[in-house]
Formats: structure tokens, C-alpha cells, sequence
């Protein structure tokens, strides 16, 4: 599997900065933009032309599955050298060149696996901006086992709502500079996105009664004014209509109320076949 340009330059860029520095780079693609294949490149490179050892760290199994298939995909001769460290895979291995593993299931277990040349960390966000939290007690105890061990991120938001930036100067911050980022502008010019196209319903709702709390409109407000029956119909009506001959279409509701309401018209007066999916789905 060839990488697409801009995935090759944030792996060149990746390289430049854990050659130039000492400290843990950053790379950041949009959603879709692919950030699998460029774990798969490094991890393929790192054991096969550098002779190391890589952890590849994830949240959820999904994640996990995709990291693997991936792996198998581009570097088919690497498979008996790539293990699986989750539970929820129902796979511990510990001794592979390349492992890939679920955070809830190793943040303990540093010294278990061994030493690593090399931590990828997917969705990288999601390591907390301080305390303990499973990534930083994995990533500490992880540098006492190897202190060269170097840490790469990945994410779409470099981000957090309430901290702010995701790098900073270590020792406070484990991710320190981005090295490379490409934006869903971008990658919809090159043609490798889709183009987003809008288009405003009919059916309006007059959100001037609404009170704001946070920056947001109160929920429980915004469901009672969304989930009315004529709203509800003439919005159905027109994404029945508009999304006419679409393999799949996904439809945000203000509540789970307001949701399940869209799903029964959808279901009984446009014969639509329509899941549903909140919070409490198992």
C-alpha cells in the first residue's frame, strides 16, 4: 500500500524531528485523513531498518483492529512479528517487535512488556494535561524501563476544550512540538476529502425563547422546542426526499426524546429503515 503525498511528508517530518530534537512530536491529520497507514510505515520502518521495538497505544478496540489490519496490509511479511495486548481482543501478547495494545489494558504493565524504542500514541488528545491518568503512569513507568524510549502522537484536534494546547515544553508536558499538520481544506482541494455541501430545511424553529448556559442553548429547552410534530415531520419529509438514492445518512437529534420521535416518523410514514443510537446504547 503506496502512501498518499501528504501522508508520506508527516512521516518524513516525524523522522526529521525524532533525529533534530530530543523531545515527543506531534502530528496532526483530519479525521479520514488516514493516520493508520502512517503507524504501519513507522512501524514497519522502525523494526525492519532500524531494528527497534514499538508500542502502538489506543482507547478503544476498534482502534485497535483497524492498527492490526493495517499492519497486516502494508507490511504482510511483519505478521508474525506484530502481538495484540487487549482485553478486549482477548489477546496478551508481550514479547512481538511491534505491539499493539488498548491503554486500559497495559497502564500497568510497562515493565511486563518490555522495553520500547518507540510509543505511538492514536487519538494523542486524549493524554491528560496533568495528574496521573493511565497514559502518564504508562509513559512514566515505560521511560524507567527504557529512558531513550521516544513518544509520537497523533490526533485530529490538537487540543483540549479546557487546557488548551496538547504540546508544551517537557517536563510537564509528555508531547512537545507539532511537526506536521495538514486541515480538512486542504485535503478537500487534493481531492482526498469529500466537499461539504449545505443546505438549509424548510422547517424552521425559533430559537429566540432560548435561554444560553455555558455558550450553549439549555438542553432540555432546545429538545422541547425541536421535538414538535410538525417540525419533526416537515424535517423528515425533506431528508427523506433529499437524501433519496444516499447509501447511508446520519441525523443528529437535540435529545434522546427528540430522537427516537425522528426515528418513528422516519420508520412509519417514509418506510425508512432507521437505527437509533444514544448514550445509554450498549
Amino acid at each position: 500500500m503506496q502512501l498518499r503525498p501528504y501522508q508520506r511528508e508527516a512521516v518524513d517530518a516525524i523522522y526529521h524531528h525524532l533525529r533534530s530534537r530530543d523531545d515527543n512530536p506531534v502530528a496532526v491529520l483530519p479525521t479520514g485523513g488516514g493516520k493508520t497507514p502512517l503507524i504501519s510505515t513507522i512501524c514497519r520502518d522502525a523494526v525492519q531498518q532500524w531494528d527497534g521495538r514499538v508500542l502502538v497505544l489506543a482507547h478503544v478496540r476498534e482502534l485497535l483492529q483497524q492498527a492490526v489490519d493495517k499492519l497486516h496490509a502494508i507490511a504482510p511479511d511483519l505478521w508474525n512479528r506484530v502481538g495484540v495486548y487487549s482485553s478486549g481482543l482477548k489477546s496478551r501478547d508481550t514479547d512481538h517487535d511491534i505491539i499493539v495494545a488498548g491503554i486500559q489494558s497495559v497502564y500497568r504493565r510497562a515493565h511486563e512488556l518490555g522495553p520500547f524504542d518507540l510509543v505511538i500514541v492514536d487519538e494523542a488528545h486524549m493524554i491528560p494535561a496533568d495528574g496521573e491518568g493511565m497514559y502518564r503512569q504508562f509513559l512514566a513507568d515505560a521511560a524507567v524501563v527504557n529512558p531513550h524510549v521516544r513518544v509520537i502522537g497523533l490526533t485530529a484536534t490538537p487540543y483540549r476544550l479546557k487546557t488548551g494546547e496538547i504540546c508544551g515544553p517537557a517536563p510537564d508536558h509528555i508531547l512537545n512540538h507539532v511537526c506536521y499538520e495538514v486541515g480538512v481544506r486542504e485535503l478537500i482541494a487534493q481531492g482526498y476529502l469529500s466537499p461539504l455541501r449545505t443546505k438549509a430545511g424548510s422547517a424552521r424553529a425559533d430559537t429566540g425563547g432560548l435561554h444560553v448556559r455555558g455558550g450553549e442553548f439549555v438542553a432540555g429547552e432546545a429538545e422541547d422546542l425541536m421535538d414538535d410534530d410538525a417540525l419533526v415531520e416537515g424535517a423528515c419529509a425533506e431528508i427523506a426526499e433529499e437524501t433519496r438514492g444516499r447509501a447511508a445518512t446520519l441525523i443528529f437529534a437535540a435529545g434522546v426524546r427528540h430522537g427516537q420521535h425522528i426515528q418513528s416518523v422516519l420508520r412509519d410514514r417514509h418506510g425508512i429503515e432507521c437505527g437509533f443510537v444514544s448514550g445509554e446504547t450498549p
